[in-house]
């Protein structure tokens, strides 16, 4: 332990700001300066430890029971704020397991499978539409077909409430990072802090009558009445089906897109065989590092290899740093479709393993499956980046396919 203390007293601090306008259109260069910088470095703003990486998040992450969840995953006092019922993200031990348990009843594998040949007729038909039709913005033509359609049918909100969930989606990952400056809420911010309340309002008084019977979300007040759960966990599965589900499978989408059509040579050797569309799926969710960071808040002194986080410190996870680490990843900055890194980090690990991993990834996978069958050539131009303080990816993808 002593040895651990001189190695954290010896930790250097970053000055880089994490979350300026630059920082968020451009990640990677900041990512890399941490990682060579120490395995454990103090950021100013915010002011908590820093991991990027790969060896050393992945342990963080694997460590639920020192490092948790519970004191919230985000960098303010908004998001942090204790509540009665938490959910999936905020929650640990039984009460996490017993959430997750509940929302992979619909998210295992085999729940997921009867609606694969749905997903794949959705995305067909916009495949099919915009080939060879110039350009279009791939990003809200393609990108947020499946994971809006899937959500809207699937989980059941009344048909007037659907449209509100991209907004309260990318509110609710940009209000996670830092929101003041000076003191002050970053006026940029203010509706996003209001949509975010606006979605709590609106789960804590949802009417299950309003619900599509058979849906998702029926499931879940099904369950209260049957005493399986509390109308607070349902409220909180609700969620958790609706919000991690969409901008972040959206954003790597758009990012996938880009890559195929940046590296053409990668996406003719998928067309070659097909057999590589879940190894590109992959790929493509470790190279466009969508989840940026969450936090975790130390219990007690965790010591792990070089890394030591005294207790009550909180600690900022790089996703994204970790996934372009070279001391795990050979030429890390490229896109390479056999590459296949089951391992990456992008849909996090241990017990907060993204739940809605398995809707993403069948979602990616249908959609590579519908443009090798159908679109021979890729092209993009400059894309549009987002700002948001949880996700790195494109608002907007100019972009053709054409069939020859």
């Amino acid at each position: 332990m002593i040895e651990a203390r001189h190695t954290f007293d010896r930790a250097p601090t970053y000055d880089g700001d994490l979350f300026a306008h630059e920082a968020l259109q451009n990640p990677f260069p900041h990512y890399a300066a941490i990682r060579d910088l120490a395995p454990v470095v103090r950021l100013r703003n915010p002011n908590v430890l820093a991991i990027g990486r790969y060896a050393d998040v992945r342990k963080a992450l694997q460590s639920p029971a020192i490092l948790i969840s519970g004191k919230g995953i985000g960098f303010n006092d908004f998001v942090n704020r204790p509540v009665p019922e938490p959910g999936i993200l905020t929650s640990d031990g039984e009460r996490h397991r017993k959430l997750r348990a509940a929302l992979m009843q619909q998210l295992s594998p085999t729940g997921l499978r009867p609606i694969r040949e749905m997903l794949r007729r959705m995305i067909d038909e916009q495949v099919e539409r915009f080939t060879d039709a110039g350009t279009f913005d791939g990003i809200a033509e393609i990108a947020r077909r499946l994971p809006l359609g899937a959500i809207s049918k699937l989980v059941g909100l009344p048909e007037e409430d659907r449209v509100k969930m991209l907004r309260w989606a990318a509110a609710s990952f940009n209000v996670v990072g830092v929101i003041e400056r000076d003191g002050a809420i970053i006026p940029a911010l203010a509706d996003d802090l209001d949509a975010a309340t606006e979605v709590r309002d609106y789960l804590a008084t949802l009417d299950p009558s309003t619900l599509r019977p058979g849906s998702w979300a029926a499931d879940q007040f099904e369950q209260v009445r049957s005493g399986g759960m509390t109308i607070g966990d349902a409220r909180s599965s609700i969620r958790a089906f609706v919000l991690p589900s969409l901008d972040t499978t959206i954003y790597a989408m758009g990012n996938l897109l880009y890559n195929l059509a940046r590296n053409p040579d990668q996406y003719q050797l998928l067309r070659r065989d097909s057999s590589l569309i879940s190894s590109a799926v992959f790929e493509g969710v470790r190279l466009s590092a969508v989840v940026r960071w969450f936090s975790r808040v130390a219990v007690e002194d965790y010591v792990a290899d070089e890394v030591f986080i005294p207790e009550g410190e909180r600690v900022m996870l790089l996703y994204g740093s970790a996934n372009c680490d070279p001391r795990r990843y050979t030429n890390p900055d490229a896109f390479d479709v056999t590459r296949n890194p089951v391992d990456q980090l992008g849909w996090g690990a241990g017990p907060h393993l993204c739940a809605g991993m398995n809707l993403a990834r069948m979602e990616m996978e249908v959609l590579l499956e519908a443009l090798v069958q159908r679109v021979a050539r890729i092209e993009v131009d400059e894309p549009t980046l987002g700002v948001n303080r949880g996700l790195f990816g494109f608002d907007m993808l100019p972009m053709r396919m054409t069939s020859a």
